[in-house]
């Protein structure tokens, strides 16, 4: 599947990425770039969903992980808390932890094992000359690019000589 642009952008002093959710892009959740980039540094894929109120994505082999209890690294029993109420605000000054949740899952440690499992195939794969990348890499960001603007001169009027 195709990976969904980002959209960068800047509040205060801290940057944020804005992930379009599910196929039609209509939702989108927002996080701090910080986070955005250990996530993606984890493997996590940039097409995320919205599953039952809260976001998720897959990271290698398949795992699918909830990205709120990656972020706050939420053990088994403990429940993410969104202190605004909105469960598309992923920034971490908006998550919180409460005990006596119902997950059995530590997504964050699901994560990471997977990543280094991939990590390890890898290396192997490299080692024997067999390794094909089956994705596209994708750049961690480091800030928002500016375009250029170009300067366009209206041509100058020729003057007739007698």
């Amino acid at each position: 599947m195709k990976e969904r642009d980002v959209r960068l952008s800047k509040i205060g002093d801290e940057f944020l990425v804005h992930i379009p959710l599910s196929r039609s892009g209509v939702d989108e959740c927002c996080i701090d770039l910080d986070a955005y980039n250990e996530l993606i540094g984890l493997k996590l894929s940039r097409n995320w969903n919205l599953q039952g109120g809260a976001v998720s994505a897959r990271g290698p082999f398949g795992v699918e992980v909830l990205v709120a209890r990656v972020i706050t690294d939420a053990l088994p029993g403990e429940r993410v808390v969104y202190i605004n109420g909105d469960h598309l605000d992923l920034r971490r000054v908006n998550l919180g932890l409460q005990e006596y949740g119902a997950s059995v899952n530590h997504d964050r440690a699901m994560l990471v094992e997977a990543a280094a499992e991939f990590e390890r195939r890898k290396a192997l794969a490299l080692a024997r000359g067999t390794y094909k990348p089956r994705y596209r890499r994708i750049p961690i960001i480091v800030g928002p690019q500016v375009k250029k603007r170009r300067i366009i001169h209206e041509p100058l009027p020729l003057e007739v000589v007698a």
